[in-house]
Parts: structure tokens; C-alpha cells; sequence
């Protein structure tokens, strides 16, 4: 659990989370479309951001040890 609480992908992981649990609840509660692709579009948002954010980082501090 520590290697999750520490992880640098935090915010990608809390994004998906979000988009999984909206997609249970709205298919569960009336399928709702519009809202499930708005969810899905912001956690890729979040991927994309959590990701630039990590790789610019990495290259800005040239720790080589923790790119992928």
C-alpha cells in the first residue's frame, strides 16, 4: 500500500478509478453516455498531464534511474 500512497502516477490512477466507479454507477442507475465519455475524457486528461508532468521532471533533475 506505501508504493501506491508514494506513486508519482497517483493522479492517473485517482482519474480511471473515477471513470470505472461513474461507469458502474450511471450503467447501474440508467445509462447515461454523455457523462461515462465525459469521465473517460478526463481521465485520459489527467494521463496525459500526470504524464508530461513526470517525463518533464525527470528530464529537467536527469534522474535516469526512474524513466521508463
Amino acid at each position: 500500500m506505501e508504493k501506491i500512497e508514494n506513486s508519482r502516477w497517483k493522479m492517473s490512477m485517482a482519474g480511471f478509478t473515477a471513470f470505472f466507479l461513474a461507469t458502474i454507477f450511471y450503467l447501474i442507475t440508467g445509462p447515461n453516455i454523455p457523462v461515462i465519455l465525459g469521465f473517460f475524457t478526463s481521465a485520459v486528461v489527467l494521463f496525459i498531464l500526470n504524464a508530461g508532468y513526470i517525463f518533464y521532471t525527470d528530464k529537467k533533475s536527469g534522474n535516469k534511474k526512474n524513466q521508463i
